[in-house]
């Protein structure tokens, strides 16, 4: 069984078309949504259509993640965001290609389809990662390495053993998954312009310390295992 994790806070409209496009799969699934403390209709559109909620009154992404998967009861574990941004249809194919390598990663980043399609789409998946590839997307092998579209064994979550409460979380996957000598699948998925806001917390801050994570572990990124596929079946 999968077991689909959607962290979410005040997702009323991208829950409704990622669930119902997760309803559409032909797979033996559990569908769980971990929420943060939304104040509109997230929770009530998601039992709509079936998801498991999940409360978390504490906030930050990497902690719905861990709650998320304490609650899962699948062997296989999906995570992606609850904004429409990350297309469900891939789910099987990732599904598959966890059962050979240790990660599978979705990236919008290795053809960038759709990148151009809106501003929205032209920012995030043309000029940041031109203005973000010296210090951080050119340290990495993978090519979007803050993806929240992933798919792995449960023990391969257990064993990678992380810590980061937020949207580090991503960052730090990736430098555990390097520094553990992993084996990581890479599909290309399309750009999609999310529905509503952005809930990320970006600080200079947060930058500094991201930064200086990145290029303390920058010998062991180097040496990620990382195995692209042009195209796979949906």
């Amino acid at each position: 069984m999968l077991s689909i994790i959607l962290p979410t806070l005040n997702e009323e409209e991208g829950i409704v078309e990622t669930l119902s496009q997760i309803n559409n799969l032909d797979i033996d699934r559990e569908v769980l949504v971990v929420d943060g403390r939304s104040t509109d209709r997230t929770v009530e559109n998601a039992e709509k259509l079936g998801a498991k909620i999940i409360f978390e009154r504490r906030m930050g992404k990497g902690i719905a993640m861990a709650t998320g998967v304490k609650n899962s009861k699948g062997e296989f574990i999906a995570f992606l965001d609850g904004d429409g941004t990350y297309p469900p249809k891939f789910l099987p194919a990732m599904q598959e290609l966890a059962g050979s390598h240790d990660v599978v990663v979705a990236s919008r980043l290795l053809k960038r389809e759709g990148s151009t399609d809106s501003l929205h789409n032209f920012i995030h998946y043309q000029l940041f990662p031109i203005l973000f590839k010296k210090p951080y997307y050119g340290k990495f092998n993978t090519s979007e390495p803050i993806t929240g579209m992933r798919v792995m064994r449960r023990c391969v979550w257990d064993q990678l053993n992380l810590k980061s409460s937020n949207f580090f979380i991503e960052t730090e996957m990736e430098v555990e998954m390097a520094k553990q000598g992993m084996t990581v699948a890479e599909i290309p998925i399309p750009c999609i312009k999310r529905i509503g806001r952005s809930k990320w917390d970006f600080s200079w801050k947060t930058w500094v310390q991201i930064t200086r994570y990145v290029r303390k572990n920058e010998q062991y990124l180097r040496n990620l295992n990382v195995v692209r596929y042009g195209n796979v079946k949906t």
